[in-house]
């Protein structure tokens, strides 16, 4: 099922990609395709939009859709633009 993309807040965005150019270990949680939140640690290695949606790959092989985070270095992702 494919749900609607809700762009993450602008700030949020800022706070990915400062991690990612950094290439600093993160914990991130996020929702996965059952509804259920995973947590890992990882470095963020690229974030792409492709069909007018936006994601992050990380470095242990996930890509995430930026609208399904939750928690990223205990910064809450729940507010969209």
């Amino acid at each position: 099922m494919n749900k609607e993309y809700k762009p993450i807040a602008c700030g949020l965005h800022d706070e990915l990609e400062l991690r990612a150019l950094r290439k600093s270990k993160v914990e991130l949680s996020f929702t996965d395709e059952s509804n259920s939140i995973q947590t890992i640690s990882c470095v963020i290695a690229d974030i792409f939009s492709k069909d007018k949606v936006e994601y992050l790959k990380t470095d242990v092989g996930f890509i995430i859709r930026l609208d399904d985070l939750v928690v990223v270095d205990n910064i809450t992702f729940n507010k969209h633009c």
